[in-house]
């Protein structure tokens, strides 16, 4: 039996539960939080989003080092590993949000709304302008202001997904800067990456996936090359690739355990697919990128 040292985070406000959304600053979760527990990879069952306000630091998203400064905003989304990198030498917001929250039933022209902020295309991080900025904190504060209320009635948490909302529109404008409008390759490529991300330890096949999405594996793969600029079975391959980096680093199962989770049947498939994709074997990456013995949680 294996021990996780990656820790499993969970929306546990009980009293902001019925809205599903929390808001607190980088101070404030860093008192709520020990140093030591902040400290280590954890993955994440909610949205966050980090929005830095002044200083400078660094935060860890799937092996990815983002470098924070003022407007610079950090989105997690649910089964993403963060790592908090200390000291936290700046000052922000930081927004939870269950993913309930936004499935809420609000009538059409909410629901079209929701739809609207495309947040599977959201990069990792992304930046803000001034007016950006400005206008996140003003809807940050009546949303703190709301959810701070004594009582929670129905008509503050109706409130408060409202505001929630607004909130994520305005950053997704900034999100989405680069993006075009959506093509029929891209609605499908959408959902491509949301069948893969439920099908991963599985480690799907491309056939399997284009069955699921009810198209052939031609236009899959059409479709992978337009927006991705590689094949549907690289997309996997690399999915699949990173659900092995994170279970190497983040836990103690051997690669044999690690290669059999993901659906290999033979020990030297996934080594011969770890050394192809990422360039070492698997235990050269995991000494490479492990933490050290005092930051693994027990």
């Amino acid at each position: 039996m294996s021990t996780k040292a990656l820790r499993d985070m969970r929306f546990a406000n009980q009293r902001l539960e019925p809205v599903g959304v929390e808001v607190m600053t980088v101070s404030e979760l860093h008192r709520r939080m020990s140093a030591r527990g902040l400290t280590g990879p954890e993955r994440v069952d909610f949205f966050m989003l980090l929005v830095v306000t002044r200083g400078t630091g660094e935060h860890r998203l799937d092996f990815e080092q983002i470098a924070l400064g003022s407007g610079r905003a950090v989105f997690v989304r649910p089964g993403q590993v963060q790592e908090w990198r200390l000291p936290l030498a700046y000052h922000g917001d930081v927004l939870l949000v269950e993913p309930a929250a936004l499935r809420a039933s609000r009538g059409a022209q909410a629901d079209a709304a929701v739809a609207s902020l495309r947040l599977d295309e959201w990069p990792n991080s992304f930046d803000l302008d001034a007016a950006e900025q400005a206008t996140c904190r003003q809807l940050n504060a009546v949303l703190r202001q709301e959810l701070a209320r004594p009582e929670l009635t129905p008509v503050s948490a109706a409130l408060g997904r409202e505001l929630l909302l607004c909130l994520l529109l305005s950053l997704s404008r900034a999100a989405m800067r680069r993006a075009g409008d959506r093509t029929a390759a891209a609605l499908l490529a959408q959902r491509f990456v949301a069948a893969l991300e439920h099908q991963v330890m599985a480690r799907p096949s491309v056939d399997g996936l284009a069955r699921t999405l009810r198209v052939s594996t031609r236009t899959l793969n059409r479709c992978c090359n337009e927006s991705f600029g590689q094949p549907a079975k690289a997309m996997i391959d690399r999915r699949v690739a990173l659900e092995a980096r994170r279970l190497l680093v983040h836990t103690d199962a051997t690669s044999v355990v690690i290669g059999e989770q993901l659906g290999f049947t033979e020990p030297t498939n996934f080594l011969k697919f770890f050394r192809r994709r990422v360039g070492s074997t698997p235990e050269s990456f995991r000494r490479a990128h492990r933490p050290s013995a005092t930051n693994v949680r027990r």
